[in-house]
């Protein structure tokens, strides 16, 4: 592969490619077929939301790029940012919902979910991670977490993550996280994971 420049991404034209690559990244990820069998979906959802907090100017987003295009991306949102303060405890639902449920049912169950486990401390909540498809295994992912991590290690903040795919669990701790715990998300679980500053 041609050399690729990692840096975190400041103007919101390459935030915002940032945010499609990780959309096409996770489409077929475990918790995206749990929430909708439309692949179409798959990508319209999460790229509302991907987009939104990528615009956010206090969060970060870390990407791998040649040239102007970007080929894999890690964002994360600042302390109090985080899922918890985009659902709010009265919009959650903790009862999972049924097989006749939409797809905006089944998604503000995940994000209840992943609220319901978020961490109490402030930390800064790390996601999406996505690689351009096609180019995933070539350690891209890896030099942009990298990058991400470095950033918080001089902050001095606690990173805390969800991933769907229990081989992802072997990379984060290669960075660093711990596994906290898991739950299960309709026919997906999530892994819940922690880095401590270093």
């Amino acid at each position: 592969m041609r050399h690729y420049e990692c840096t975190l991404l400041q103007a919101p034209d390459e935030r915002l490619q940032a945010a499609g690559v990780a959309t096409r990244a996770l489409r077929d990820n475990p918790v995206a077929m749990a929430i909708s069998q439309d692949p179409l979906s798959r990508l319209e959802m999460p790229y509302a939301i991907f987009r939104s907090q990528n615009l956010e100017p206090s969060s970060l987003t870390a990407g791998a790029r040649i040239g102007e295009y970007i080929l894999a991306m890690a964002g994360a949102a600042a302390p109090g940012q985080c899922i918890s303060s985009m659902l709010p405890e009265q919009m959650r639902s903790t009862r999972e919902p049924e097989h006749t449920a939409s797809d905006g049912d089944r998604m503000v169950y995940a994000g209840s979910v992943m609220a319901d486990h978020d961490l109490l401390e402030p930390h800064w909540h790390i996601g999406p991670v996505g690689v351009e498809p096609g180019l995933q295994g070539m350690g891209v992912g890896k030099a942009v977490m990298r990058v991400l991590c470095d950033n918080l290690d001089q902050r001095g903040s606690v990173g805390w993550l969800e991933t769907d795919k229990p081989q992802n669990i072997r990379f984060y701790v290669g960075l660093g996280f711990e596994l906290v715990e898991e739950a299960p998300m309709l026919s997906a679980r999530f892994w819940f994971m922690r880095r401590d500053p270093r």
